[in-house]
C-alpha cells in the first residue's frame, strides 16, 4: 500500500472517529430532551448520507490495508462491521427509543476499531 493510500486512509478514520463523536452526541442530545423530534430531511438524512459517503470511502481502503499490510489484531470481518455499524448508529442516534446501553457499545465499538486503526497507521510513518 502506497504512503499517500495510508495518509487518505488515515485522514478517513480520523473524520469517521469524529462523526462517531458526532453520533454520540446526537443521541445525547435526544436522550436528553425525549420531547425533541429532529426533521429527517434537515437533520437525519444529512448526517446519515455524510457519514455513509465517508464509511464507503474508507471500507475498500481499510480493507486493502488489512489485505496488504497485514496489521496485527485487524481482520476485514471487523472492517465490514465497523463498516455496518457507522450506517446504523447515524441513524438511530437521533431515535429517541435507542437502547442507551446497546448505543453506547456500538459507539465504543466502532471507536475501538479506528483508534486502533490510527495508532497503527501512525507506527507505520
Amino acid at each position: 500500500m502506497l504512503q499517500e493510500q495510508k495518509k487518505e486512509l488515515y485522514d478517513k478514520t480520523n473524520a469517521l472517529k469524529q462523526l462517531n463523536n458526532q453520533a454520540l452526541q446526537n443521541y445525547t442530545t435526544i436522550a436528553r430532551e425525549p420531547e425533541y423530534s429532529p426533521d429527517f430531511y434537515e437533520e437525519v438524512k444529512p448526517f446519515a448520507d455524510q457519514v455513509k459517503a465517508w464509511a464507503d470511502e474508507w471500507k475498500p481502503l481499510a480493507e486493502k490495508w488489512v489485505i496488504e499490510e497485514k496489521p496485527p489484531y485487524f481482520y476485514l470481518k471487523q472492517i465490514e462491521d465497523t463498516h455496518d455499524n457507522l450506517l446504523i448508529s447515524s441513524v438511530t442516534s437521533f431515535q429517541s427509543d435507542t437502547k442507551q446501553k446497546r448505543f453506547r457499545e456500538m459507539i465504543q465499538s466502532i471507536d475501538y476499531i479506528l483508534s486502533g486503526m490510527e495508532n497503527e497507521l501512525n507506527l507505520q510513518k
